[in-house]
């Protein structure tokens, strides 16, 4: 079975794109691949809690830049797209 490879903006809501944020970096990565997806509803086994300090974040994606980019969805705040550069295994 082949994997597609996948996108920043195909594995995240459509607001990361379709919001007035084209001057953000989460926008400006957008088009970056995606090396490895994380989300609580899906894969529950082998689900890593996001590693950043945000307490809202279920679903997030590592890129192959070295970056992740998670989709807080804070009750209180309304959603946000954190970013956070992951640290080099060893």
């Amino acid at each position: 079975m082949i994997k597609k490879i996948k996108t920043l903006k195909e594995v995240m809501p459509k607001e990361l794109v379709d919001r007035d944020c084209d001057k953000t970096m989460v926008y400006k990565m957008k088009d970056i691949v995606v090396v490895k997806e994380h989300c609580s509803l899906i894969d529950q086994d082998e689900y890593q809690d996001w590693p950043g300090t945000h307490k809202n974040v279920y679903s997030w994606a590592e890129l192959e830049n070295g970056y992740a980019v998670g989709w807080n969805e804070n009750p209180a705040k309304g959603w946000s797209f954190p970013i956070l550069k992951m640290k080099e295994e060893k």
